[in-house]
């Protein structure tokens, strides 16, 4: 079994990471699958690192003054990158990752530019299934895992586009 964690972000910064992944800026994605982007873990996390590569990632992103925070997306990590100079807005000392998204909460992939669009799946709705959000990154036992994975589930079967169309059109059209 893949190891399974919840890791939390900033909006800036998953908005960041999703523009690049759509517009293909940074060399490291221009060969890679529509539905990959750039994520990190802070490299004081190194007990994270050493199991990271295809282990399963859930997003969290965290409160800000536009949104309230919430689950954005799950995905499998691919492969530990190593960047030559910054590349978040937010924050440093990064160690960053290949992240093939699977799935995403409606209105990430359709405005990635716009966290307020976002449909964030909120803290209350995880707490209601016993998953507390706890600072820092967090180790999921599998059915935790399996229960973080069935909600953005049921959120993708409301969405009147299916996933596989998004990632494959939305991504490609400019900002």
């Amino acid at each position: 079994m893949p190891e399974a964690f919840l890791l939390k972000g900033t909006p800036t910064n998953l908005s960041w990471s999703l523009i690049d992944m759509k517009n293909k800026k940074t060399p490291l994605l221009r060969d890679k699958p529509d539905n990959w982007m750039i994520w990190g873990v802070n490299q004081r996390f190194t007990w994270i690192t050493k199991q990271l590569e295809n282990s399963e990632i859930f997003i969290y992103v965290t409160k800000s003054e536009a949104i309230q925070g919430g689950l954005a997306i799950y995905g499998i990590a691919r492969e530990i990158l190593q960047l030559t100079e910054k590349y978040w807005p937010q924050g440093e000392k990064w160690t960053p990752f290949l992240l093939e998204i699977k799935a995403a909460a409606p209105g990430i992939l359709e405005h990635p530019e716009d966290p307020k669009q976002w449909k964030l799946i909120p803290k209350t709705k995880l707490e209601e299934k016993s998953i507390k959000i706890l600072p820092g990154p967090q180790k999921l036992k599998q059915e935790k895992a399996r229960i973080l994975t069935d909600i953005l589930s049921q959120n993708l079967f409301k969405r009147k586009i299916p996933l596989h169309f998004l990632l494959k059109n939305s991504m490609r059209r400019n900002l």
